[in-house]
């Protein structure tokens, strides 16, 4: 089998390696920024660890795959599509992961289905560097089943949802008020308790509350959200639109957001000169307050 990505950032580069590590030898590989001098090495270092060959477009990728995984950030997923368009044909099965708006991902499954192609919208639900491609994931669309049955024998985890494109992106927008949330909330509780020296005491007693295992949350969604406030907040921008689009209160999804965009704006990530580390105690070690 042949599978093809559009974008290949953390999201796209995990699920890639897991693949060929379950066997999967074809993997055709695009990321608009594979060429440019910032980003060029570390995208072709991906590259190889999975096996992959580098594709000059996103229309080639379609052109030769069976399945296409779109993995673009949220605000470049319709251009993608736009992009991808030439090579899309009957009988592709087209996967967009991105946190694009349902409202977006009817849109593109429109341009796909246009084609003769089938189109899934899909909405990633766990810890991607952890758990690759067998990353949870809600899928929804025409080609949901079809999707389903073609990785299946790979061992992905994914779920089936009833509802047209849109509605298992509608479902991780709902997730994300609370993700996203509790990870600006351990921030804002972490640097305070920093300030007055007893961070290790805060920790210990969330573990006492929690559980053992919520260390692990501790470590993901602090790193996480300084390393990816950029993408998150435009994520919850439009878990924002998406509240209000039903008359919904968005009090904490609008907070999460204003916090990511504050993380984003002064640069936060750029601080870690080794970059972001993976262990809340390193993080505020190294974060100049």
């Amino acid at each position: 089998m042949t599978v093809g990505f559009i974008g290949f950032g953390e999201a796209a580069s995990s699920i890639a390696l897991g693949l060929h590590e379950e066997g999967v030898t074809d993997i055709l590989c695009y990321d608009a920024m594979q060429e440019d001098s910032r980003y060029r090495d570390r995208i072709e270092e991906k590259i190889h660890a999975c096996g992959g060959t580098k594709e000059e477009n996103p229309g080639d990728v379609c052109r030769k795959a069976e399945v296409v995984i779109s993995a673009v950030p949220s605000d470049r997923a319709v251009s993608a599509a736009e992009a991808a368009a030439e090579g899309i044909r009957e009988g592709l099965l087209f996967l967009d992961v991105s946190t694009a708006s349902p409202a977006e991902k009817r849109t593109i499954g429109a341009m796909v289905e246009e084609k003769g192609a089938l189109f899934i919208d899909g909405a990633m639900l766990g810890a991607l560097l952890r758990d690759k491609h067998r990353v949870p994931m809600l899928l929804s669309g025409k080609g949901a089943q079809a999707l389903k049955e073609k990785m299946d024998p790979y061992h992905m985890k994914l779920e089936i949802v009833e509802g047209e494109p849109g509605t298992a992106t509608s479902i991780k927008f709902i997730r994300s008020i609370t993700a996203k949330g509790l990870s600006c909330l351990l921030i804002e509780s972490l640097r305070a308790a920093q300030k007055f020296g007893v961070e290790q005491l805060i920790v210990d007693s969330f573990l006492d509350s929690y559980g053992a295992d919520f260390i692990r949350i501790i470590d993901g969604y602090v790193s996480g959200a300084i390393l990816h406030a950029e993408r998150r907040e435009h994520e919850m921008q439009n878990v924002v639109d998406f509240l209000k689009s039903e008359s919904l209160p968005c009090t904490m999804a609008e907070a999460a957001r204003q916090e990511l965009e504050r993380l984003r704006d002064e640069r936060v990530k750029d601080r870690f000169e080794g970059g972001v580390p993976r262990e809340w105690r390193k993080v505020l070690d190294e974060w100049n307050l």
